[in-house]
């Protein structure tokens, strides 16, 4: 679905001239990638003005976009899945956010997810080239970043604003299963 979109939107930019006919592919998978960014974040910011739920919204998608940027994880096998799925996750914090409120057992929880994704962390898709300098710097990268977030998840919770609490604490522990995603034994040879 979404390769054919794109597929379509490229030939239409090159009949009307604005892009040069030399490179198709990369015109193809550059329109397809920014849809795949686009969609789910329109899905999503609609469900957050529905849900009256925007600062929290904005929160949510910053922090699991720079996350699931430096720790790496499941991605799905085709760009329609990835699209459907991105949506569903994003809506899925955002729902158990609002419900669910700190407390023992999720803080638990989120200690076992930060000391998995900074051991394990990242995990690279073998169909995506990384050097070993890179996989240093955003093992480095996502270490600094979960421990601005977990300051803030305290910080926030010493204050009393346990929707905050909940959202960044959510999206690191969503950011861990799909870790865990990547280590059944149907995907193991895909990222290790």
């Amino acid at each position: 679905m979404v390769e054919k979109l794109s597929r379509h939107i490229a030939l239409w930019l090159i009949k009307s001239g604005i892009l040069e006919n030399d490179d198709i592919d990369l015109y193809i998978y550059a329109i397809q990638y920014l849809l795949l960014i686009i969609n789910p974040t329109i899905i999503f910011t609609a469900y957050c003005i529905a849900t009256h739920n925007i600062t929290i919204g904005l929160i949510e998608v910053f922090s699991f976009l720079l996350i699931r940027k430096y720790c790496g994880g499941y991605h799905c096998q085709s760009s329609t899945a990835c699209l459907i799925f991105s949506a569903i996750i994003l809506i899925g914090i955002a729902w158990l956010s609002s419900l669910i409120k700190p407390s023992l057992h999720m803080f638990s929880v989120l200690v076992i997810a930060d000391i998995e994704l900074i051991i394990k962390g990242p995990i690279i898709s073998v169909n995506h080239s990384v050097s070993d300098f890179e996989k240093i710097y955003y093992h480095k990268c996502l270490i600094g970043i979960l421990s601005v977030l977990n300051i803030i998840i305290i910080i926030t919770a010493a204050y009393r604003f346990y929707h905050i609490t909940s959202c960044i604490s959510v999206v690191i522990i969503f950011c861990f299963i799909l870790h865990l995603a990547c280590m059944t034994r149907k995907n193991r040879k895909l990222y290790y």
